[in-house]
C-alpha cells in the first residue's frame, strides 16, 4: 500500500521536472531572439511614441505608419509624420512677407478703383448762330437832304468867323509873350510861344478850302446830348470827338503853363494864363461851336495847372515825352455826353 503513492509521487514529480525543463528551455530560446530583436524593438518602441504622440491639428486620431523595415522605418515615419499632420490639419496658410506686400500694396489701389471720381461734366458747344460775325453797331441814320444843306451852310459861317477871331488872338498872343519877355519871366514866355506856333498852324489849316457835301458830319445825325450853360445841345460822333479833343488838350497846356509859373516864382493863378482866355488851342472851326469848345478846353486846362505847378499827377498822366493826358473817368465826367440811342 505505501508502494504505489510512493510510485505515483515519483511521477507526478517527474513530469512536473519535465516541465520546468521544457518551459526553462523554452524561456531561454525565447531570451536569446529577445535580445537580437532588442534594438529593433527599442527603435519601434520609439516610432510607436512619435507616432502615437498626435500632430498640431490632428486631434485624437493615431498615426498609422507604412509597415517598411526596421532599420528604415523610423526615418519614413518621422519625415511622413509632420507631412501627415499638416495634410489633415488644413490651417490657414501664411502668407509670405513679399505675398503681404502686395495684398498692402493692392489694398489702396483697390479703393481708389472703388471711390470713383465724378464723370467730369461735358460742355455742350453752342451751335454757332447763323450770323457768326460779331455784331455791328447800327448803322448811324442819315439826316435828310434839308437838314443837310443848313448843316453845311451853318458849318461855313463857323469857320469864316474862327478864321476871325484867330487872327486877333494871335496878335494878342503875340504882345502877351513879348511882355513875358521883358518881364524876364523866361519859363512862360517859352510856353506862350509854343502855343502861338500851334495857333498859326491852324490859320494855314483854314485857309484850305473844305468840301462840305463830302463832310460825313454833314449826313450824320445826332446820336450824343450834352448840357453847356444849362443848355441842352446834341451832336453826332464827329463832335463828341471834338469836345474829348478840346479837354485833353486843355490838360495838356495846362500843366505846361503850370510847371512855367512855379519855375518863374510866380504866385498859381490859372486864370491869368493866355492859354485859358484864349482857348482856341486845337479848335478847327468845325462840329461844334466855338463857345462849347472854349468852355471844355478851360475845363481841362484848370486842372491840369494845378497837376503842373504842384508836380503831381491828381487829375491825369504826364509822359516822359512831355505830353500830358487826363484821366479817362474824368474826362467822361466832365462831358457828361448822354447817347440818344
Amino acid at each position: 500500500m505505501e508502494t504505489r503513492p510512493m510510485k505515483r509521487a515519483k511521477v507526478f514529480n517527474s513530469a512536473l521536472l519535465f516541465l520546468v525543463v521544457s518551459a526553462s528551455a523554452t524561456a531561454y530560446a525565447q531570451g536569446g531572439g529577445e535580445k537580437k530583436d532588442t534594438p529593433a524593438h527599442g527603435k519601434a518602441a520609439q516610432v510607436d511614441k512619435h507616432t502615437q504622440a498626435p500632430a498640431p491639428g490632428q486631434g485624437k486620431k493615431a498615426a498609422r505608419p507604412t509597415p517598411a523595415p526596421a532599420a528604415q522605418q523610423p526615418q519614413r515615419v518621422q519625415a511622413a509624420t509632420p507631412a501627415r499632420g499638416r495634410s489633415q490639419a488644413k490651417p490657414t496658410p501664411v502668407q509670405a512677407p513679399q505675398q503681404r506686400q502686395r495684398v498692402q500694396a493692392s489694398t489702396p489701389n483697390r479703393g481708389r478703383s472703388a471711390a470713383r471720381p465724378a464723370p467730369t461734366p461735358v460742355v455742350q458747344q453752342r451751335q454757332p448762330v447763323q450770323a457768326s460775325a460779331p455784331r455791328r453797331p447800327a448803322p448811324p441814320m442819315a439826316v435828310p437832304a434839308a437838314d443837310q444843306r443848313q448843316r453845311a451852310q451853318a458849318e461855313q459861317q463857323r469857320a469864316a468867323q474862327y478864321r476871325q477871331r484867330l487872327d486877333q488872338q494871335v496878335r494878342l498872343g503875340q504882345q502877351q509873350a513879348a511882355q513875358a519877355q521883358q518881364q524876364k519871366r523866361a519859363a512862360q514866355y517859352r510856353a506862350q510861344q509854343q502855343y502861338l506856333a500851334q495857333l498859326r498852324a491852324q490859320q494855314l489849316r483854314l485857309q484850305t478850302a473844305r468840301n462840305y457835301s463830302n463832310d460825313p458830319y454833314i449826313r450824320m445825325a445826332p446820336s450824343y446830348r450834352y448840357a453847356y450853360s444849362g443848355v441842352n445841345r446834341e451832336t453826332n460822333q464827329y463832335g463828341a470827338d471834338v469836345l474829348r479833343q478840346a479837354v485833353n488838350y486843355g490838360y495838356q497846356e495846362g500843366v505846361r503853363f503850370g510847371q512855367a509859373d512855379r519855375q518863374d516864382g510866380l504866385t498859381p493863378n490859372f486864370q491869368n494864363s493866355y492859354a485859358y482866355r484864349d482857348a482856341n488851342y486845337g479848335y478847327a472851326g468845325n462840329y461844334v461851336d466855338q463857345s462849347d469848345y472854349n468852355y471844355y478846353f478851360r475845363q481841362g486846362f484848370q486842372r491840369g495847372y494845378t497837376d503842373g505847378y504842384n508836380s503831381r499827377s491828381q487829375y491825369g498822366t504826364t509822359f516822359a515825352n512831355g505830353n500830358s493826358s487826363i484821366l479817362a473817368g474824368l474826362l467822361t465826367t466832365i462831358l457828361g455826353l448822354t447817347s440818344l440811342r
